[in-house]
């Protein structure tokens, strides 16, 4: 266990050093249900805890049918540590009715239904582990907080979070295309999965209307979404001036390599939750593939590394970026595509981002706690995914979510220095050097941070 616990005192370190980037690091640009990004979530905090205010009361009858949800709770109050302040909920729904966070609507049913109290308490979301963690030392350990690929496995092999065998079903894995595995260790679940969010990449229809060149939403539903269209793109939205970029193809975060590794059917990290083994999948054919490929196209790839992608994008100088949330009140049209399948892939593909709730060691009430949670994911189902249908618009929604569309994620980032790794790839990859020397360089740094967190 003393080790053990020098792997959370590790991630809590890089985590507060990260704070309100989720999976921390200044390349990450999550987003919850909500349609919140990481960045806005940094505003979502308060000063210390405070409870939920409800709302009013909703009618009750679709829980009448939900799987699994008792008539009763011997203990009606659970705790919440969350991100989302509701008075930031409240300001950005006045701004937006499609907003929707699931979590915090479900408190004045859950509360009305067993006649208890969510106390919600709120932190940043870099700050939500070390939040738990304080309040299990302190002996009043909440019953339910956000997990994420950083932070997943190690608080699992830590002992920050009880197995769930006991109080979940399968019905609870069956909302969302998402594999109950990535939630569990050994044959054991820790957490039960959020709606996940879709990675997916904005592009000015006006600069491919000028191009000449099909939309790429136009070659997602052809079929046509690819390695190959997608590297026509930037090449011919990439423009020079007097020798200097005057425009540019795409522009990412740097863990973007991590979402093109998935979409050509592979991932930075082999980790095996039945077996409890991780392993460096850097050598494998698709992650070597992935890399070269974004070698070969890198003049017109821009990595947001000094936050200027937004300016670029924004004046309409970039075609295609992934961190922007769509819509946008831009002087220009814009459309949103899911990442384009790599040669090693086929198919139609949308890269997610899979999120999760877990109950900590020590909760008083995880019975409770589950049961909320079969509240978030019905509302969900019932209102959220027509919320995010009139954000983004119906026929972009009916796009992502079509039954052809096959859903591809990994939990990949669970090492103490992630952001490095993928920073000092990115290096090699913009210098131009082959992904079998990346390989060779990187493949033992990799492997020492699955020593230090997992063995």
């Amino acid at each position: 266990m003393k080790r053990n616990m020098k792997k959370v005192w590790g991630l809590l370190l890089t985590a507060s050093m990260c704070v309100g980037l989720a999976g921390c690091g200044n390349d990450s640009q999550q987003v919850s249900q909500s349609g919140q990004s990481s960045q806005d979530r940094e505003n979502t905090q308060s000063s210390g805890g405070q409870e939920s205010q409800s709302g009013e009361s909703g009618q009750q009858g679709f829980l009448d049918h939900v799987e699994g949800l008792p008539e009763t709770l011997d203990n009606p109050d659970i705790s919440i540590v969350y991100w989302y302040n509701r008075d930031q909920y409240a300001y950005d729904t006045s701004k937006n009715e499609n907003v929707y966070d699931p979590i915090l609507e479900a408190i004045p049913y859950f509360e009305e239904k067993y006649g208890g109290k969510v106390n919600v308490i709120y932190a940043a979301w870099g700050d939500m582990l070390a939040t738990v963690t304080a309040q299990q030392h302190s002996g009043d350990a909440p019953d339910l907080f956000e997990v994420y690929d950083e932070t997943m496995y190690s608080v699992i092999l830590s002992g920050v979070v009880t197995p769930l065998d006991a109080f979940t079903t399968d019905a609870d894995y069956s909302y969302y295309d998402v594999d109950k595995e990535l939630f569990s260790w050994k044959d054991s679940v820790y957490a039960i999965p959020l709606k996940p969010y879709t990675r997916y990449i904005m592009f000015n229809k006006d600069l491919f209307d000028l191009e000449g060149m099909k939309s790429p939403d136009q070659l997602f539903l052809e079929g046509n979404w690819n390695w190959s269209t997608f590297r026509d793109a930037c090449r011919q939205l990439t423009k020079t001036t007097d020798g200097e970029t005057s425009q540019m193809g795409y522009g990412s975060h740097e863990e973007s390599i991590l979402w093109f590794m998935w979409a050509n059917g592979g991932s930075l990290l082999n980790v095996d939750t039945a077996s409890g083994t991780v392993s460096s999948n850097l050598g494998s054919a698709p992650v070597q593939n992935t890399l070269n490929y974004l070698i070969e196209i890198r003049d017109s790839l821009l990595w947001n590394r000094e936050d200027n992608m937004w300016g670029w994008f924004d004046n309409g100088l970039m075609g295609m970026i992934c961190g922007k949330e769509y819509p946008v009140d831009l002087p220009f049209d814009t459309g949103m595509v899911p990442f384009p399948v790599g040669d090693d892939y086929s198919g139609k593909n949308k890269v997610v981002y899979p999120q999760a709730m877990a109950v900590p060691s020590g909760a008083k009430n995880p019975q409770g706690a589950v049961a909320f949670m079969r509240i978030v994911n019905e509302l969900q189902k019932v209102v959220g995914d027509q919320k995010e249908a009139n954000r983004i618009g119906q026929e972009n929604y009916d796009m992502i979510y079509g039954e052809d569309v096959k859903t591809v994620y990994a939990y990949d980032k669970g090492l103490d220095d992630i952001q490095k790794i993928v920073s000092e790839i990115v290096n090699y990859m913009s210098e131009g050097v082959p992904a079998s020397t990346i390989n060779s360089t990187m493949d033992p740094v990799i492997q020492a941070q699955i020593d230090l967190m997992y063995k």
